[in-house]
């Protein structure tokens, strides 16, 4: 089941560049409706799977098809609103991510009780099909810029292969790694190939007469500090989605439903607040409305360590709430400055170089915290061992114990994108980089 999971990250995480480019290259729309496509076709093969295999060969393909809607769907979204509206058009699209994320996943929990697995994924094609219904409806003239310059231009293929090549061998590395041992040779060769594929594609994006990613925008201010920010963002909250349900269940001794209302709350709180913190930004700015969204978001992590097995479920909602707060906020921050600093016929680049921070900031978490938690919880054990507590109590408190270390561990890394971001105030000239 692991492997459904990786292999989609990576795949993924490897290809929304390409797809941004490409749609850059060759038409917002056009892409927006591959990705739907193609999604459609992945949930139908999938649901119809009749083991775990081709499961994992058709998330490859459900990959390809989230990569394109995440690299395009920032873009269009900056195209239909005004120039003195990116704000307001980046906290609506990160708004529907997050409610998006909270009603598939209750809506999958839904299906999954009363019927089989495949349930989660057939559930899905309706909406499939109502989102290509109204692309194909509503994005007609959208793509309003003219291409004629890039006409004619190749794709960069060898710079999207050899992206697509690092991620997988970084991921699947990462995979093994926990489970075959640091030392295992497939690891460390797979480990060993990523800086390999990453040489290859900084050599190809050099001869591409389109690169994948332009050595330019990495020199914009603007670029750098949304992606740095939205990638250290997310490397320090996922220790809600990866830690967070186990002290719910193991501390806390509750079932899946209250993990449920606490993770909607957190989200309902980020999509509502992505909204706002968009709006704010076209009239005070990106910097002090993501600064306060990270400060906000390192606070609520901060107070989550201060959680132990004898908390209530409403001492939990106040500080998850903090984090949905600050979590859209900073989102719609970072979106706007993204797309602000990029030139119009790179909106897709833009929309799919954040999406990728995201993915790789989940990706690195789930390591680096899976393992720190791992020692932190050993450590305690020991420590906790000579303390004539029966096992079950020794488990129990060195789980709380390695949960704060963790979760302190991200608001530190938070508070440190925080200051990073802090770093995009100056002149709005890098908006026509």
């Amino acid at each position: 089941i692991q492997w459904v999971i990786v292999a989609f990250v990576a795949a993924r995480a490897g290809l929304v560049m390409g797809a941004g480019s490409f749609a850059d290259r060759f038409g917002l729309r056009r892409v927006y409706l591959f990705g739907a496509i193609t999604y459609l076709g992945s949930m139908v093969a999938i649901s119809l799977s009749p083991t775990l295999a081709p499961v994992v060969v058709f998330r490859v393909l459900q990959a390809l098809g989230t990569g394109s809607l995440f690299a395009v769907s920032p873009a269009l979204a900056s195209r239909v609103f005004p120039p003195g509206r990116q704000g307001l058009a980046m906290g609506f699209a990160t708004a529907s991510q997050a409610l998006g994320m909270l009603t598939g996943t209750l809506g999958a929990g839904a299906l999954v009780s009363i019927f089989d697995w495949q349930a989660v994924f057939f559930g899905r094609i309706p909406f499939l099909l109502l989102a290509l219904v109204l692309a194909h409806r509503f994005l007609r003239g959208v793509e309003t810029h003219d291409r004629q310059e890039v006409k004619g231009l190749p794709f960069d293929a060898a710079g999207a292969v050899t992206l697509l090549g690092a991620f997988l061998c970084l991921v699947v590395g990462l995979r093994l790694g926990r489970s075959e041992g640091w030392t295992a040779p497939v690891v460390l060769t797979l480990l060993s190939m990523t800086p390999v594929f990453l040489a290859a594609f900084w050599h190809a994006e050099r001869r591409a007469p389109w690169p994948v990613l332009p050595g330019n925008l990495i020199a914009v201010r603007g670029f750098a500090i949304s992606y740095i920010s939205m990638f250290l963002a997310h490397f320090g909250v996922f220790v809600i989605w990866f830690i967070f349900p186990f002290y719910i269940s193991d501390a806390l001794g509750l079932g899946p439903g209250s993990l449920g209302v606490m993770l909607a709350v957190m989200a309902l709180l980020n999509s509502g607040f992505a909204g706002v913190g968009g709006w704010l930004c076209d009239r005070v700015g990106t910097t002090a409305i993501g600064t306060i969204g990270l400060t906000a978001l390192s606070a609520g992590l901060l107070l989550m360590g201060f959680l132990n097995a004898e908390s209530g479920l409403d001492q939990v909602a106040l500080r998850i709430a903090l984090v949905g707060v600050g979590t859209g906020l900073f989102q719609a921050s970072a979106f706007t400055l993204m797309m602000n600093s990029v030139p119009v016929q790179r909106f897709g680049t833009a929309g799919a170089a954040i999406a990728l921070a995201q993915s790789l900031g989940t990706v690195l978490s789930v390591a680096v915290t899976g393992g720190l938690f791992a020692l932190s919880n050993n450590y305690h054990l020991g420590v906790l061992g000579s303390g004539g507590l029966t096992p079950v109590e020794n488990e129990v408190r060195a789980f709380v114990l390695a949960y704060r270390d963790v979760f302190w561990m991200g608001a530190a890394i938070t508070i440190v994108a925080a200051g990073v971001f802090l770093l995009s105030r100056g002149p709005k000239a890098e908006a026509s980089a």
